[in-house]
């Protein structure tokens, strides 16, 4: 079986292990014995930005279920649903279907095929883009940070040496297909609930 390169892997902290996000270099090794004056290094500052890219799913995560708490509408919902079955769907295929392992150097022994990142970051920015180039939904500040912060993830993934470029491809389609599904059974909604008020009126 393939095996990581437990040099860094074994050094990064178990709640970046566990969102599949190590750096390439011993950087918590470097930060803990010199501080933030080991980190000018423009290399591991680079590899921080990556890092911090691969955590954006989780945090994007975290904040569409505090908004489907908040809001409890229709759209959060769908939205959050759409996100967690699509999730489900890559942790499922990755095992039943695909089987193929992540690139060597990896820090992950689990199947790589599709990438769980690059499913959420191209549902998220398919989701914000339809909506704004074909709903018409007004664009907003934060919409233009999350789609670019979105399509560098897949590349990080690949920098990270956890997944191929095959597997970012494969999960960016597989999000955006969700993407739609989820769209279009939040349009069917809407236009059920338009009509039943309609006829409640009558």
């Amino acid at each position: 079986m393939r095996k990581p390169p437990f040099e860094h892997c074994l050094d990064c902290p178990i709640i970046i292990k566990l969102m599949d996000a190590c750096p390439l270099s011993p950087f918590w090794q470097i930060f803990q014995e010199e501080g933030f004056g080991g980190l000018a290094d423009a290399t591991l500052l680079y590899e921080l930005f990556m890092v911090i890219i691969s955590l954006v799913p989780w945090i994007s995560g975290l904040i569409l279920g505090i908004l489907l708490l908040k809001r409890r509408d229709m759209r959060s919902l769908i939205r959050a649903g759409t996100h967690l079955c699509a999730h489900i769907t890559c942790d499922v295929v990755k095992v039943v279907y695909f089987k193929e392992d992540r690139p060597d150097g990896s820090c992950s022994l689990k199947y790589g095929l599709p990438s769980c990142h690059s499913i959420f970051a191209g549902l998220y920015t398919s989701w914000v883009l339809i909506e704004i180039l074909v709903i018409g939904m007004k664009l907003k500040t934060r919409h233009i940070i999350a789609v670019i912060s979105m399509l560098i993830v897949p590349y990080s993934r690949i920098y990270l040496i956890y997944h191929t470029l095959k597997q970012c491809i494969y999960g960016w389609t597989i999000g955006f297909g969700f993407a739609v599904v989820g769209l279009t059974l939040h349009h069917q909604c809407k236009k059920r609930r338009k009509n039943k008020q309609v006829k409640a009126k009558q």
